[in-house]
């Protein structure tokens, strides 16, 4: 797998963000804003092992320069905590959402091979399954990373695509075999909106 920077990844993404294909974008507004926020959340800052690359699913995702063991820590994740859900966030508490260049990375699978946990203030990501080193791809579901996602998408990574929209969705739509396979390692206060829901 071909590496780049981390900053010509970042130049990708603002110009797919912000709809933009012409050379020397940096002098945009967002664009600006974009790097600023990025850069101040490197992945390789959290984890030297981390790295930026293309995905399979998505555009690019996160991976790894080591073997990582079933149920050892990916990462600490870090970064500006919001009161409302984004297209980009990860939700650690009922009215608190993470937000971060290294989440923008991470990318759905509905066959994930991490997860999210929540010990008191520390967020970390942790691998559900082993993941082997630059071969495979760091993903959550993210049904269980949002009680409800700021917007819907059909997945990309099976035949047939699923609708992926937050955890509340999936109770809505009683899908409850899927819900029995991912209660294991959703976060505790999406089963503690559903209930007080």
């Amino acid at each position: 797998m071909g590496r780049c920077t981390l900053d010509d990844h970042l130049l990708k993404i603002a110009v797919r963000r912000y709809n933009l294909n012409a050379v020397g974008t940096c002098c945009l507004p967002g664009v600006r804003d974009f790097f600023k926020m990025a850069t101040t959340h490197r992945a390789y800052e959290t984890s030297s092992w981390l790295f930026v690359g293309p995905s399979k699913i998505n555009g690019f995702g996160l991976f790894s320069r080591k073997t990582i063991s079933s149920g050892a820590v990916v990462g600490r994740l870090g970064g500006v905590v919001l009161e409302t859900a984004t297209k980009r966030t990860i939700q650690i508490g009922r009215h608190r959402h993470l937000c971060s260049d290294y989440i923008d990375f991470i990318n759905h699978s509905c066959r994930p091979n991490a997860y999210v946990t929540v010990d008191s203030e520390t967020v970390v990501l942790k691998a559900l399954n082993e993941i082997a080193t630059e071969s495979d791809e760091i993903t959550v579901d993210y049904n269980c990373s949002e009680y409800s996602l700021a917007q819907g998408f059909m997945c990309r990574c099976c035949r047939q695509p699923n609708y992926i929209a937050g955890y509340e969705h999936l109770i809505e739509t009683n899908q409850h075999d899927y819900l029995r396979q991912i209660n294991q390692f959703a976060l505790l206060h999406l089963l503690q909106n559903a209930r007080a829901g």
